[in-house]
């Protein structure tokens, strides 16, 4: 009897997501290239920026053996004195991030600081010989973009950006889906990250309003674009192995009237070279959905969401004219698919934050420094992310469609 072709592609599916293996191989130095010479076999780091984000990456490189926290560095005493509280007993503390790149001893820098800074202390780091693990997004604005990219691309050293999806076993699971065409070709994507709150922190000192709120104002921050739809544009591209060619869009500040300058709404339509069209949406007045992207394809649908934990689960198409006379176990599955049930991803580990990808991710940086590998979140990934988060900004601001100009590629 001819098999029913909704079971077929439920196997295809069940073979490459759900019980394909136990995990995924995932080396964390996959790709090589020449980089600086290095004869040690610890990386000792000063971070610049020990607000919540750079205290945390602390937190999440002491499960490295590799890596010792030598210095921090932050404007803000409290929190440099939370950061050496985390850092190694022998660390030193500075308020000018250009004295801990002078001293000699260490050899790499995290770079925690507010957007508006990344720029200059990851240049000066890279003029002194020091390897750089960046946060997102990895610049300002396009210039900056482009100048860092190609210093980095002419230097010998590691550079790495903050992107810890590219070192989950999930994310790399639903690369081999996508990539293998098991859900066909993929025309759209939706992606969301919503949350409903003023997104501001207290502040006890007037003075240091746009210091700790920096994420407000257009001087120090690129918004919404920059802190949280930069880490899904970088999985999409990641995923369509591919860059923008166009977007238009469309933001505002329609609720939160307190001084704001950064949008308290986005919504933006990536063009990729083959028609694709990707939709990022960041509300700051409703958290449904939360954390959510949609790779929407010919054959199936694959959600990646936060809404029990970081999941991923696809929903097969009905397939037009499949044969009704079917097995007991198509009949099941025909259910199953006309219920709208999905087929649950399985990868190495499900986590339910980004803490262990981002262990791995610090622990990758340092091995690359120590056996002169090249990052899986490289200048590649930053720069093409950060360019398409300018563009998005600039789309909104301007009210016109920006295209991916010649000038930005590496």
């Amino acid at each position: 009897m001819k098999k029913d072709r909704k079971e077929l592609v439920r196997r295809d599916f069940l073979k490459s997501s759900a019980i394909a293996g136990t995990g995924i191989a995932l080396g964390l130095s996959a790709f090589p290239n020449v980089v600086k010479s290095y004869n040690q076999d610890i990386v000792r780091i000063g971070v610049v920026g020990t607000g919540g984000r750079g205290n945390w990456l602390i937190k999440q490189t002491q499960s490295s053996p590799d890596i010792k926290i030598v210095a921090c560095c932050d404007l803000i005493p409290e929190r440099l004195e939370t950061g050496m509280s985390l850092a190694d007993e022998k660390a030193k503390s500075y308020s000018d991030y250009r004295k801990l790149i002078d001293d000699k001893s260490i050899d790499a820098l995290i770079i925690a600081t507010p957007l508006s800074v990344h720029y200059e202390v990851a240049m000066a780091a890279l003029d002194a010989g020091k390897h750089v693990f960046c946060e997102k997004t990895m610049t300002h604005n396009i210039e900056q973009t482009v100048n860092l990219s190609h210093k980095v691309k002419n230097s010998n050293l590691v550079f790495q950006m903050g992107f810890q999806q590219r070192m989950s076993p999930l994310f790399h699971r639903i690369y081999e889906i996508i990539s293998g065409g098991y859900i066909g070709d993929i025309q759209h994507i939706y992606a969301s990250w919503n949350r409903n709150g003023d997104w501001r922190r207290a502040v006890k000192d007037p003075k240091l309003e746009k210091l700790i709120n920096w994420r407000m104002y257009r001087e120090y921050s690129g918004g919404l674009m920059a802190e949280l739809c930069a880490h899904q544009i970088d999985v999409v591209n990641w995923m369509l192995d591919s860059k923008p060619v166009k977007v238009v869009g469309s933001g505002g500040i329609n609720y939160w009237k307190d001084g704001r300058e950064t949008y308290d709404n986005v919504n933006t339509i990536f063009d990729y070279p083959n028609g694709t069209k990707a939709t990022y949406t960041s509300l700051t007045t409703n958290s449904y959905e939360a954390f959510s992207v949609k790779f929407y394809g010919t054959k199936a649908t694959l959600e990646i969401h936060r809404r029990d934990g970081q999941r991923a689960v696809i929903y097969p198409e009905p397939i037009q004219g499949a044969n009704d006379s079917v097995d007991g176990v198509s009949s099941a599955t025909k259910k199953v698919l006309e219920a709208g049930e999905g087929i649950p991803v399985v990868a190495e580990f499900e986590s339910e934050d980004d803490a262990l990808p981002t262990s791995r991710s610090l622990a990758d940086f340092a091995k690359c420094i120590i056996e002169s590998k090249k990052p899986q979140a490289d200048i590649v990934s930053g720069h093409n992310t950060a360019i398409a988060v300018h563009m998005g900004n600039q789309a909104m601001r301007e009210q016109k469609t920006m295209e991916w100009g010649d000038k930005y590629d590496l």
